[in-house]
């Protein structure tokens, strides 16, 4: 089977495309949340008030990234930080009470995408999600720079 050497470019393109058309979709819907910050939004519904390190953990993205994401979010209102009730020297975040209804419509959108998603692997005949996590925990095991040089060994020498 010949593959395009764009393989990246593809993905990049096809997660353009997710992002780009997600944010038509709150535009619509008059959500001003930034879609860049709706996994917030979802693990703070799931779990309740967590630290930048819980979201970071829980979300799978670097504490410092997530940290950004909350501090602008925090300063327009969505988001509060307020001490945590299990432990007072930590800070925790959670949608500000004025935010709850967004929030919720924001749940509400991301609930019904998972049976969007669904039709679209149905179409495509793959379920992209389980590959591409599939591929995530492949990819931690082994680098790629790791199975360059084992399949092509003249290139560690380089």
């Amino acid at each position: 089977m010949i593959r395009s050497p764009q393989f990246g470019a593809i993905l990049l393109r096809a997660s353009e495309l997710i992002a780009t058309q997600g944010q038509e979709v709150f535009e619509a819907l008059n959500i001003s949340l930034p879609a860049n910050r709706i996994s917030l939004v979802l693990a703070i519904h799931t779990q309740g008030p967590l630290s930048s390190t819980e979201l970071a953990s829980h979300i799978g993205l670097s504490r410092q990234l997530i940290e950004s994401r909350l501090k602008q979010s925090v300063a327009d209102g969505f988001f509060v930080s307020v001490p945590d009730e299990r432990d007072s020297r930590k800070r925790v975040y959670d949608i500000a009470p004025k935010a709850k209804a967004e929030a919720a419509q924001i749940v509400t959108i991301m609930q019904e995408f998972e049976d969007v998603y669904d039709a679209l692997w149905e179409e495509i005949e793959v379920n992209l999600e389980a590959s591409l996590k599939s591929m995530e925990q492949a990819l931690k095991k082994q680098s790629l720079l790791t199975r360059l040089n084992e399949q092509f060994p003249y290139h560690s020498n380089s």
